[in-house]
């Protein structure tokens, strides 16, 4: 949006150029109508008033997604928190299944050479 802004800047600044080139009588002569181009400065300032409303709309938005992104840590951190528990007990459990594969295997399981 804003690399827009510039290039519209630019363009007019160009055709205000133009514009001067002619009166000034560095190229060919053309009649100018009254009100033909507008005040240098007043396309400057309307362009950087445009330049710095998009970039304040920028910091805004940017400021709204540190929030949510906050938000968002913070949910995260409650759900690692639940998580954790969680996560040893299933340990805990898959060990506890693992020994009573391995006892009702017996002895003869565990050393294929003794048969």
């Amino acid at each position: 949006m804003v690399s827009g802004l510039v290039q519209d800047f630019i363009a007019q600044l160009r055709a205000v150029t133009g514009g001067l080139q002619d009166l000034a009588g560095f190229s060919e002569r053309r009649p100018l109508a009254p009100g033909a181009f507008p005040l240098p400065g007043a396309l400057s300032a309307a362009q950087l008033a445009a330049i710095s409303s998009s970039v304040a709309a920028q910091r805004r938005s940017i400021e709204a997604l540190k929030t949510q992104l906050s938000s968002f840590d913070e949910q995260l951190a409650v759900l690692e928190q639940i998580l954790s528990p969680l996560t040893e007990w299933s340990r805990t459990w898959a060990e506890v299944e693992q020994r009573l594969l391995d006892m009702s295997r017996g002895p003869a399981a565990e050393d294929p050479d003794s048969s």
